[in-house]
């Protein structure tokens, strides 16, 4: 497949240049694409070895951890190291509302998220996560309108068949 030799060309790119921190990014991301999770992390974290301030390396496995749901704490200084580097960034923003979001700091999760959405208006995956918050902070008049946009917004089926889900459990729900 094309992904595999693209792997195959950046594992030659880092054997002859071990050093270039780009190429295990991309290397991390190819990984990622191909559903490898765990050998992305190790290759972000090669990134950030060699390049302590690598925004979105900070950002990938911040992210990564905050959705599965472990090491909280460090996801979130990497993540607001991230927001740092680059504020203006709404993907990172979006994962420093979802390390909130994890942690249960719902407040502060709204506000990221919605400074997210001002950046990024068409990402479905913050509208998704700004509906869960809203959901969580009983505001289900928002979480419904955040919801039915992510629904808009998504292409893939499975990602539009859990936000319909989530839709459906708010039905009955006021305010």
């Amino acid at each position: 497949s094309e992904t595999e030799t693209a792997l195959e060309l950046l594992e030659t790119g880092i054997s002859l240049f071990p050093d270039k921190e780009q190429l295990h990014f991309e290397y991390g991301l190819l990984l990622e694409k191909q559903g490898r999770q765990d050998e992305a992390i190790v290759a972000m974290e090669k990134v950030l070895e060699l390049f302590p301030d690598h925004p979105e390396a900070l950002n990938y496995i911040g992210y990564t951890w905050a959705d599965r749901n472990m090491k909280l704490d460090t996801a979130l200084k990497y993540i607001q190291k991230a927001v740092n580097l680059k504020p203006d960034n709404g993907f990172i923003r979006d994962s420093l509302g979802w390390v909130y979001y994890r942690l249960g700091r719902l407040e502060e999760a709204r506000i990221e998220l919605e400074k997210a959405l001002e950046l990024e208006p068409e990402d479905p995956s913050i509208h998704d996560h700004l509906g869960d918050v809203y959901t969580s902070l009983n505001n289900f008049d928002k979480a419904r309108k955040a919801y039915d946009q992510a629904l808009k917004l998504f292409t893939d089926a499975d990602k539009k068949s859990e936000v319909e889900k989530k839709i459906r459990g708010l039905n009955g729900k006021t305010p």
